[in-house]
C-alpha cells in the first residue's frame, strides 16, 4: 500500500523518509512487510504519501464481523 502510494505521487524512500524522521532503510522494511515495525513511524509513513488510516469498531463502520 505505502509502495504503490509512493510511486504514484512521485515520492522516492528517501523524500518519505526524510518527512517521517526515519533512514530510507526503515521505509524499505516496512513496504517488504518485516516485524517489528514502531507503530508511530507507521503511522507517519502511511500520512507522507497521504494514506489516510480509519479504525473504527465494525459496528460503527456498517459491516459485519465474521
Amino acid at each position: 500500500m505505502v509502495h504503490t502510494k509512493r510511486k504514484r505521487r512521485g515520492l522516492g524512500m528517501q523524500q518519505v523518509a526524510e518527512r517521517v524522521g526515519c533512514t530510507r532503510q526503515w521505509i524499505s522494511a516496512l513496504e517488504a512487510g518485516r516485524e517489528r515495525l514502531e507503530v508511530v513511524l507507521v503511522l507517519r509513513t502511511l500520512g507522507a504519501p497521504g494514506i489516510r488510516l480509519d479504525a473504527k469498531r465494525p459496528e460503527e463502520r456498517g459491516g459485519s464481523a465474521g
